[in-house]
């Protein structure tokens, strides 16, 4: 992967995975890629297969969610949102981690709080019919297990 005329990998901000700027369409390379991407200690991202290391530029997350659906456990009273990310993956909805950028973009925690994921407009959409308004304030929430979970407002850029 390494090499003089190392092509360029990025993934958009729509979770799309790009390589040399046409989409990555093997369904099994492109899931191989999002379970080697980690951290680069130099800063941004990068895929890592054995000793071989690929830079990744990211738009926005490497992460998106596409999709939420929220969970019932009758026995319990109680229940959660769970999150579908563009890797084919899910996972429980952390809503202390849910906060909103640039662009009123909705963003939360994944991968055990290692990365941040961007929602798509569907998984946005989805979520939105159980987040309310307190009052006439800017503050944002969504009731769950006898609790509110507010949505934070970042003021600075977010960085994955």
């Amino acid at each position: 992967m390494a090499g003089a005329e190392q092509a360029e990998i990025v993934i958009n901000k729509e979770g799309i995975w790009l390589y040399n700027g046409q989409p990555i369409v093997n369904k099994a390379i492109y899931l191989f890629f999002n379970q080697n991407l980690e951290y680069s200690p130099a800063g941004g991202y990068q895929v890592r297969v054995g000793a071989e290391v690929s830079p990744v530029a990211v738009e926005d997350t490497p992460f998106v969610v596409t999709d939420v659906v929220l969970v019932s456990v009758p026995q319990q009273g109680e229940g959660f949102f769970k999150i579908f990310l563009n890797d084919e993956t899910e996972e429980q909805l952390d809503l202390e981690s849910l906060s909103v950028g640039k662009d009123n973009v909705l963003y939360c925690a994944v991968k055990g709080g290692k990365f941040r994921a961007r929602f798509l407009r569907p998984g946005y959409y989805r979520l939105a019919q159980y987040i309310l308004q307190e009052g006439d304030d800017e503050r944002f929430f969504i009731p769950l297990n006898g609790k509110n979970h507010y949505i934070k407002f970042l003021l600075e850029p977010l960085t994955s």
